[in-house]
């Protein structure tokens, strides 16, 4: 399944100035406390599945926005699909891979899609993380940071950001699940505290679409 979704953090100035291993007060928690305080969320995204059970590799690209507990992955490439979760209800519209169908499930379902969230929501409480360097994404000077998930419930067993120094937004992203899928998320462009459309969030089913609803599956009223 393709999933996609993006990330944006601020840091406060003298990055470079820490401990690879400190943790108190570290970019990663400050960039926490700025991407809760922001409204809104929107940035382009290009995205690499790799899962080594199988050996295969599905890059693809397109936006994300976000506002709340609401966000959307709407893919230009596989062109069509997209990933919308209006804060009720989980939509996941996946044409180049299930055709002529469409999954509605609760919003919970989509926390495991959510990555900005599970990443940053409460990293100090969450991850334990470490400094390892500095790298250059697209010719922008980076700070990278591993986190590793001090429970075992999480969907990611290790995850890595590469952080801006200049402009202090997260620039990559790296996590590897539990099944050994590898995602890695590049971001072409980053706005915060942006005015989003009314529809941002909105997914309307399209002609001729089967809509699979999750809880009639499960027996439970839609």
């Amino acid at each position: 399944m393709k999933r996609g979704f993006l990330l944006l953090v601020a840091i406060a100035a003298n990055a470079a100035a820490q401990s690879p291993t400190d943790t108190t007060g570290s970019l990663v928690d400050r960039a926490a406390r700025q991407y809760r305080a922001a409204k809104s969320v929107r940035a382009a995204f290009e995205q690499t599945l790799s899962a080594p059970a199988t050996g295969g590799v599905h890059p693809s690209h397109g936006d994300y926005v976000q506002s709340g507990s609401k966000f959307a992955l709407r893919f230009t490439d596989p062109a069509g699909d997209a990933i919308v979760s209006d804060g009720k209800t989980l939509w996941l519209y996946l044409p180049s891979s299930a055709k002529g169908q469409v999954l509605k499930m609760p919003s919970q379902a989509g926390a495991g899609l959510d990555i900005l969230t599970q990443l940053l929501a409460a990293p100090k409480d969450t991850y334990s993380s470490a400094r390892v360097g500095d790298e250059t994404v697209d010719g922008r000077a980076t700070t990278v940071y591993t986190l590793s998930p001090k429970k075992k419930d999480f969907p990611f067993t290790r995850a890595k950001l590469w952080i801006g120094k200049s402009d202090a937004l997260i620039w990559q992203l790296e996590t590897v699940e539990e099944s050994g899928l590898n995602r890695k998320v590049r971001f072409t462009s980053v706005q915060t505290d942006v005015d989003l459309s009314p529809d941002a969030f909105v997914f309307n089913v399209p002609a001729g679409v089967r809509v699979i609803d999750s809880n009639s599956l499960l027996g439970k009223k839609p």
